[in-house]
């Protein structure tokens, strides 16, 4: 049973760290565009919130899969070493929850790959476009863009693969065991 104790409270801190990481990412962009928005001349401040979101996205999938491997263990191995067992995870895996489009999956898209593309849209203009910028400049603005819309589409693929709307990789390949 102790074991189990302790798994458990990995288990909480692994989903406190997942309600801290969404708390920072939600900080770090309303910063970041309340600052490009106030000041003039500041828009390519923006092109940072894709590069955030994505390794902010990246640390919470990472502790949801490392929550769903510390719950495998306990039913696979854990359970079967106590009298009577311990059944939660497998309750769990039974059920009928599934995650849905407006409980879970809207919220995070919106959070981590939608604050990416409203940032790469507001600064779409300023890269590509109308500012007084050279041409040197210009080219490395398009490139930090364009590596800003790869980070998005990875934001948005963590995303779909952890809500299990993407098999892109299984957990087990994801090299977190």
């Amino acid at each position: 049973m102790a074991e189990f104790t302790a798994l458990r409270q990995e288990i909480l801190e692994r989903v406190k760290a997942q309600q801290q990481l969404l708390t920072l990412q939600l900080t770090v962009t309303a910063t970041i565009f309340g600052f490009a928005i106030s000041q003039e001349d500041m828009t390519a401040v923006m092109l940072i919130v894709p590069f955030s979101s994505y390794l902010l996205c990246g640390r919470l999938v990472a502790q949801h899969f490392g929550t769903v491997r510390v719950a495998e263990y306990i039913d696979t191995r854990l359970s079967d070493r106590i009298p009577g067992g311990l059944h939660w995870e497998s309750w769990l895996r039974r059920g009928p929850y599934k995650p849905h489009l407006l409980g879970s999956l809207l919220p995070l898209l919106l959070t981590f790959a939608g604050a990416s593309a409203l940032a790469l849209s507001s600064t779409l203009g300023y890269v590509f476009g109308g500012a007084d910028v050279g041409a040197g400049a210009r080219i490395g603005l398009a490139a930090v863009w364009f590596a800003g819309l790869a980070a998005t589409a990875l934001s948005l693929m963590l995303v779909l693969q952890m809500t299990g709307r993407a098999s892109i990789r299984s957990w087990r390949q994801t090299g977190l065991f």
